[in-house]
C-alpha cells in the first residue's frame, strides 16, 4: 500500500513538473536592425539632456528681455525689474543632439555665494552654483555694468571649477550705441563745436569697447555677442554660440554633460517645448530654424 501511494504520488509530481502553460507569440519590442532598411528615423536627435543656464547682470542690462525675445520673440517697452525667479523650458536641437534649456531669469544679486552654505542662506533655489552654464550682460552704454559683471565672474571662480563650465559675455542694447552714432553725424554737420565734444564722446566709448572685448577675449577665454534683445539683433546667436560650447563639452563627456551618464527615462524624452517654442541649430547650413 505505502510502494503504492508512493508511486501514485510520484506520477502526480511528476505531471505537475511537466506542465507548461501556453504562451502567446510575443512581438520584438525593437525591430532587428539586420533585417529592416534605413528609416528617417536613423536621424532623429539623441536622447533629451537638461542644460541650466543662468542670467546674471546688473540691474536694467536687459537679462529678462533677451529671454524674452529668445522664447517668446516679445519685447517690453517699459521697464519692470525681476522680483522673483522665473524659470523657462525651451528646447533646442544643436549637431543632432537634443538639449532642454532650462533658463533661469533671477533678480540681481549683490554676490555670487562662495559656497552651499551662503547660496542656501541668501540665494535659496536660485540654482546659481549648480548651473550648466552661464550667460554674463552688459549694457554697451554703461561701463559700470561691465565692473558688475567682472566682479560676478572672480567670485564665480573663487566658488566652483569653472573648467567644464561654458561662460558667455554678452553686450546689450546695441541699438542705442549705433543711435549715438548716427546722431553724431547728424550733429557733426550743423555744429561744429558740437561735433567735436561728441566725436571725442564716441571715440572714448569706442576706446572702452574694445578695452572690454580685450578683456573678455584675450584673458577671460570667453565670446563675446554684442546684441539688441528690443530689435532682436542676435539673441539667437547668443544660445546658439552657447549651446555650441555645451555641446562640445557634452560629447567630451560621453554625450553627458559634466561627465553624468546621460538619462534615457521616458519622461526626458519629449520633444514639446511648455511654451511652445523649439528651435533646430543647424550643423553645414549653420543656421537657426524656429518652428
Amino acid at each position: 500500500m505505502r510502494k503504492k501511494s508512493r508511486g501514485r504520488g510520484d506520477k502526480s509530481s511528476s505531471k505537475r513538473r511537466q506542465y507548461r502553460p501556453p504562451v502567446p507569440d510575443l512581438l520584438p519590442l525593437y525591430p532587428d536592425p539586420s533585417t529592416t532598411s534605413a528609416t528617417p528615423q536613423e536621424n532623429e536627435p539623441d536622447c533629451l539632456q537638461v542644460v541650466k543656464i543662468v542670467l546674471l547682470g546688473a540691474a536694467g542690462v536687459g537679462k529678462s528681455s533677451i529671454i524674452e525675445q529668445f522664447v517668446w520673440n516679445e519685447f517690453r517697452e517699459q521697464y519692470s525689474a525681476t522680483e522673483r525667479k522665473k524659470t523657462y523650458y525651451p528646447t533646442v536641437i544643436i549637431n543632432n543632439n537634443l538639449y532642454e534649456l532650462k533658463i533661469s531669469d533671477i533678480p540681481v544679486i549683490s554676490y555670487f555665494p562662495h559656497n552651499s552654505f551662503s547660496e542656501w542662506a541668501d540665494y535659496r533655489f536660485y540654482g546659481l552654483r549648480s548651473a550648466t552654464a552661464y550667460v554674463l550682460v552688459y549694457d554697451l552704454t554703461n561701463t559700470e555694468s561691465f565692473h558688475y559683471i567682472r566682479t560676478m565672474r572672480e567670485q564665480m571662480a573663487e566658488s566652483r571649477d569653472m573648467r567644464n563650465v561654458p561662460v558667455l559675455v554678452v553686450g546689450n542694447k546695441q541699438d542705442l550705441v549705433q543711435d549715438g552714432v548716427s546722431h553724431v553725424n547728424s550733429a557733426a554737420s550743423t555744429v561744429n563745436l558740437m561735433e567735436q565734444g561728441m566725436q571725442k564722446m564716441v571715440t572714448e566709448n569706442a576706446r572702452e569697447k574694445r578695452d572690454i572685448v580685450n578683456i573678455v577675449r584675450k584673458h577671460w577665454k570667453c565670446p563675446h555677442i554684442e546684441c539688441s534683445a528690443k530689435y532682436n539683433w542676435n539673441v539667437v546667436s547668443v544660445f546658439k554660440e552657447l549651446m555650441k560650447a555645451v555641446d562640445v563639452l557634452s560629447g567630451a563627456h560621453g554625450g553627458s554633460l559634466h561627465g553624468r551618464p546621460s538619462s534615457s527615462s521616458k519622461e526626458t524624452t519629449t520633444l514639446c517645448s511648455p511654451i511652445g517654442r523649439d528651435f533646430r541649430f543647424g550643423g553645414s547650413s549653420d543656421k537657426c530654424v524656429v518652428s
